[in-house]
């Protein structure tokens, strides 16, 4: 599923209507105006795109400052309903910090989290959303990726 993240973040920049099919049948389009791409499969489409996903819950969830660089709109009943990458600056432990003070601000619990070298994870659960994060140290910054999904 990356590769057609990934896939559809480039068709997203293309700016021509366009649908390409992928060698497992997925098919990936990009709309006219440049800005997201669908992913459509027999499971849904996923549509990605530059800036935070459409309905994502920025209300209730907030996000740490920074550049977003992509978001996506997950199927319904998916593994996720939006996610979100941005790049912030800092250290990826500072970044990760402001993230969890962020979200247990809003109201929600965290685990314990994880930390392998210069990557910091964590889950948090609020009333309404679930929500994983990751932050690591890139050549340019620190990647902070968003999973949220409505609670279970």
């Amino acid at each position: 599923m990356a590769v057609l993240v990934v896939a559809g973040l480039g068709l997203a920049g293309c700016g021509d209507d366009e649908t390409v099919t992928m060698p497992d049948g997925t098919k990936v389009s990009a709309d006219s105006d440049g800005k997201s791409a669908s992913i459509k499969t027999d499971e849904g489409t996923i549509t990605v795109g530059k800036g935070l996903p459409e309905g994502f819950p920025s209300d209730d969830v907030p996000v740490v400052d920074g550049k977003v660089i992509g978001g996506a709109k997950g199927t319904e009943g998916g593994p996720y309903a939006w996610s979100v990458i941005l790049q912030a600056e800092g250290s990826a432990e500072d970044v990760f910090t402001q993230i969890s003070e962020k979200l247990k601000n809003a109201g929600f619990s965290s685990d314990e989290g994880m930390q392998m070298g210069s990557v910091y994870t964590g889950s948090f659960k609020g009333e309404k959303y679930e929500v994983s994060v990751n932050a690591a140290k890139v050549a340019d910054g620190i990647s902070v990726t968003y999973l949220v999904r409505d609670v279970a």
